[in-house]
């Protein structure tokens, strides 16, 4: 599942059962709009990854607080657990396999 979320207060602790993304990406920046599609399908063939997708320019202070650097920026948790954090333009198998790792 894919989730477009407004703010942090939307998340809850979601994020904190099974396999999750949290991603932090903005509308203008050319990695995150090719990130979009990939978070899509990855999110569509496996079911036991929920994709939490929010705008960074909406969510500045829980970027912060996130430790958002750069952008795409995504934070990949098991079980409330961070698990690895990827930075970057990925594909959706690529994505797969940090959480194997």
């Amino acid at each position: 599942m894919m989730k477009k979320l407004n703010n942090k207060s939307d998340l809850q602790d979601q994020h904190l059962n099974g396999k999750a993304i949290v991603a932090f990406r903005a509308v203008w920046c050319p990695p995150c709009q090719m990130m979009g599609p990939e978070l899509q399908r990855l999110s569509e063939n496996h079911e036991d990854i929920n994709v939490f997708d929010l705008d960074v320019d909406q969510n500045i202070d829980f970027a912060r607080e996130m430790g958002v650097q750069g952008i795409p920026s995504l934070f990949l948790y098991e079980d409330g657990k961070l698990v690895n954090h990827v930075v970057g333009y990925m594909p959706a198998e690529e994505l797969v396999k940090r959480f194997q790792k």
